[in-house]
């Protein structure tokens, strides 16, 4: 059984109305995803909000930090209908699944096979450089913005794999549906569609990352490692690409 989505969060329907109010005909839509969208945030998740303007320039885009200024825990892809219009072929099932309608509407660039290979390619080669990279050359740490997240040493380093991470879980979503069809757009939806227990694996990471990741502050090599393998599995169960 699918998940309904949940309530629109008070903080994501303030945000929404501040926004219709501040760029007036400016605004095309807004789209509510995410973990708080899809029924699935954690005490560390941010809100993510879709917005599609009619044109961009300098007072628009400065009209819009208004509305963030003092905001927290903020995630925004903005973007008019011509850049839209101009979208690479990765990246665009986010516009059809797991998203909320808050105001208006545009039509969703069209995604294809062709642009579901695009989109895993894309995904297992940013895995792969992120985890390569740091198990190679581990880099500087930077402070935490968030408190909760000051006792980890590699900072730096373990953001950049939680990002993986979810860029995993993402590629297993498009997997499923460039199979059979049919998008999982919870976590709940896609466990039921895994068989391997490596792909559970990654599954849980994401899902109990606070509670799995300090294991890893130390050193977060067997995590890398573990990332870096997933991508390769991934690669090798594509067709080869063209060219």
């Amino acid at each position: 059984m699918k998940a309904t989505a949940p309530a629109v969060h008070p903080e994501v329907r303030a945000v929404a109305d501040a926004l219709v109010a501040a760029l007036g005909d400016d605004l095309r839509a807004l789209l509510w995803h995410g973990s708080y969208a899809r029924g699935e945030a954690k005490p560390d998740s941010d809100h993510d909000l879709i917005i599609i303007l009619r044109r961009v320039d300098d007072d628009v885009l400065l009209r819009l930090r208004e509305v963030f200024r003092g905001r927290a825990n903020w995630s925004t892809f903005v973007q008019t209908e011509a850049e839209l219009r101009q979208y690479p072929p990765t990246g665009r099932l986010q516009f059809h699944f797991g998203q909320v309608p808050l105001f208006g509407d545009f039509e969703a660039p069209p995604w294809t096979l062709e642009n579901l290979l695009a989109d895993l390619r894309n995904l297992a080669h940013e895995i792969s450089f992120q985890c390569r990279l740091r198990l190679l050359h581990k880099q500087p740490e930077i402070e935490p913005v968030d408190q909760r997240l000051a006792g980890f040493q590699g900072y730096r380093n373990m953001l950049m794999l939680h990002y993986a991470a979810k860029w995993a879980v993402l590629a297993l979503k498009a997997r499923a549906l460039m199979t059979d069809g049919e998008y999982p757009v919870t976590l709940a939806e896609l466990r039921e569609r895994l068989e391997y227990p490596e792909d559970l694996e990654v599954v849980d990471l994401v899902d109990r990352w606070a509670e799995l990741s300090p294991q890893y502050d130390a050193d977060y090599t067997p995590l890398a490692l573990q990332l870096d393998a997933f991508a390769r599995r991934l690669v090798a169960g594509l067709p080869e690409a063209e060219g």
